[in-house]
């Protein structure tokens, strides 16, 4: 299953869940803040009650802030869970990209705890 949402996120378009999961408050060319939207669709489904944001758009939300695809994940880790807050949690992603085409990607939470960090091979 999991090998299959990556290969989903690898064909998808870059821009797919903006708008619909998060607006793009800020970016600079090694970082950006998202503002999650509680009211997306995705939250009623995951899950009813208590929403959590998907692993995997945590990913997919990354990849868009930096206009990038992937070709493959070397390392994925979802450290604590984002939760949204009724007004929008604000989300920041930082990331460094090597000369081999690997990408390193942390999401950090505005209290500063880092949620996930990635290590992505890029188109």
């Amino acid at each position: 299953m999991c090998k299959l949402i990556l290969h989903w996120m690898i064909i998808c378009s870059t821009k797919m869940l903006e708008g619909i999961l998060y607006t793009l408050v800020e970016k600079t060319d090694c970082s950006a803040k998202v503002k999650l939207l509680p009211e997306s669709p995705i939250y009623a489904a995951h899950f009813p009650g208590y929403p959590i944001t998907p692993g995997v758009t945590l990913v997919q939300m990354a990849l868009e802030c930096m206009g990038m695809k992937m070709t493959g994940a070397k390392d994925i880790k979802f450290l604590i869970p984002v939760i949204p807050t009724a007004e929008g949690l604000i989300l920041t992603y930082e990331w460094e990209v090597s000369d081999d085409g690997t990408a390193s990607i942390q999401a950090i939470l505005p209290s500063g705890e880092l949620c996930a960090k990635m290590s992505v091979t890029l188109e």
